[in-house]
């Protein structure tokens, strides 16, 4: 909180108010768009945009590109526990190791995106989130089918991640598969495509 009090009045003194008065009267309209003038917009926003995926799972996954989920390594910083290994591998709970590094829960994310014919190897998180930003670029259904998918892994592996942590279920397999029928049935409900689905294989109808 002090963090951010602080960033707010350096905002506040690099202000221009002669820019903003005139005669008399001071004009907040300015002032407002110098503010957000000084506010740098994350290259990644688009991603929840056009994002089918159930709203819980955005969210999360928003906190997640903010850097804003309560790992272990996290919470350690803050004093708030001591060890911040995870309980899959006993390794630091970090959050690119957690979604995309892990041995035991890459596999995950790899399935889904053989699902959607997408051959790539897991990376940390900031190059694997740059790579995801790229990759969605555009309009078209793969790059809507590929956030989406994202975000659901996302949220399926913080979810299990959770309920390992706090003892309500040990279970990680089939989590794909959650992923893709949760996909699937989303996406059956939107207006713009319909999708067949054989074998597990995803097919556009126009």
């Amino acid at each position: 909180m002090m963090k951010n009090l602080l960033h707010t009045r350096q905002l506040y003194q690099d202000l221009d108010f002669n820019r903003a008065v005139s005669g008399n009267k001071l004009h907040l309209k300015l002032l407002y768009l110098d503010l957000l003038a000084t506010d740098v917009k994350p290259v990644w926003r688009h991603l929840m945009f056009g994002n089918f995926a159930r709203p819980r799972s955005v969210f999360i996954f928003w906190l997640a590109c903010n850097g804003r989920l309560a790992t272990k390594e996290r919470l350690k910083r803050f004093g708030l526990i001591q060890d911040d290994r995870r309980v899959f591998c006993l390794q630091q709970e970090t959050i690119g190791h957690l979604f995309f590094c892990c041995n035991r829960l890459k596999s995950i994310w790899e399935q889904v995106l053989r699902w959607i014919n997408i051959a790539h190897t897991p990376m940390e998180w900031d190059r694997e989130l740059e790579w995801i930003t790229y990759s969605c670029r555009g309009k078209g259904w793969r790059a809507t089918l590929l956030k989406s998918a994202v975000t659901e892994t996302v949220y399926a592996i913080w979810k299990a991640r959770n309920d390992n942590v706090f003892g309500h279920s040990n279970y990680i397999r089939d989590i794909e598969k959650e992923i893709i029928d949760i996909l699937v049935y989303r996406r059956w409900n939107a207006k713009k495509y319909g999708w067949i689905v054989s074998d597990r294989r995803v097919y556009i109808v126009f």
